[in-house]
């Protein structure tokens, strides 16, 4: 594969965060890559929350599609009581040990959401914790499937105001609990092969804290994101050259759950992905 510097590569798209029904999305494997086959996407990142489950049956139809596959994940972390995620490229996703830490957060996420279910509970809404997961079946359950169960509850009407009234840090049905901080989950992301990223840096409250997780070995930084202005971008990538670390972007893409955004409607050029690979040496 030529990784060079090329005109090519600026031409080639790509879209380096996505999520599927592995985690919260409801769209399949095979729906994703289908869908960035006819947007002309050269390469997606399949980067479900706290799994990397979905990744071998992506390997197959990234063949299928001929539409290069990045694996991923996007790992929650914890600063402060401030969530914070950190996506990972290129990680060895079927590697036992990995598969064992994330089982791990598997159980934590689960406890999480009954411990917030129970809040919400003592304010008189009537939930019940197994619809939610007889909904979510085997997929890592998050935020978005509770407030999606809060909807279909009628306690809220947008995924928006299920945030905004219940789920969001300061509400009253939000647990910030994780396992990692952000040094353990760059550290984790590294240990198995990844390159570390942080996510939609302008959702952190402290724009200072870029400068400290770059000196805790971040490789970069997403700077290109759904809603974020030219003069965002602008300003992302000369922090991402001044720190001299790498760029990614995405779409953010979580099926029909997330409307505002879909696969291929934020993409980055190839050459960023290059640049990626010639960090890693492949």
């Amino acid at each position: 594969m030529n990784t060079g510097t090329t005109k090519d590569n600026f031409i080639k798209k790509c879209d380096l965060h996505i999520h599927s029904a592995f985690s919260d999305s409801d769209a399949t494997i095979e729906e994703i890559f289908k869908t960035a086959k006819s947007k002309g996407l050269s390469a997606i990142a399949i980067t479900d929350h706290d799994t990397v489950d979905g990744l071998a049956e992506a390997k197959k139809f990234s063949v299928t599609f001929g539409v290069e596959l990045v694996e991923g994940i996007e790992l929650s972390a914890q600063k402060d009581d401030i969530e914070i995620h950190i996506l990972g490229f290129f990680l060895d996703s079927q590697n036992a040990e990995l598969k064992r830490e994330l089982s791990d957060i598997y159980i934590l996420r689960r406890e999480r959401l009954i411990k917030m279910v129970d809040k919400l509970k003592l304010l008189g809404l009537r939930l019940n914790i197994e619809d939610i997961f007889t909904k979510t079946k085997n997929a890592i359950p998050t935020r978005l499937h509770l407030a999606l169960y809060l909807i279909a509850k009628g306690y809220a009407k947008s995924i928006g105001q299920a945030f905004d009234k219940y789920l969001s840090p300061g509400k009253p049905g939000y647990i910030a609990r994780f396992k990692y901080s952000v040094e353990e989950a760059i550290k984790l992301i590294k240990n198995y092969g990844g390159l570390a990223f942080l996510a939609h840096p302008n959702a952190i409250p402290d724009q200072s804290w870029i400068e400290e997780f770059v000196s805790l070995g971040i490789d970069g930084l997403e700077v290109v994101y759904p809603r974020f202005s030219n003069a965002k971008i602008l300003m992302y990538k000369n922090m991402a050259d001044k720190f001299g670390i790498l760029k990614s972007g995405g779409s953010d893409a979580h099926g029909s759950y997330r409307d505002f955004t879909k696969i291929g409607d934020v993409t980055i050029p190839y050459e960023w992905l290059a640049a990626m690979r010639k960090k890693k040496g492949i």
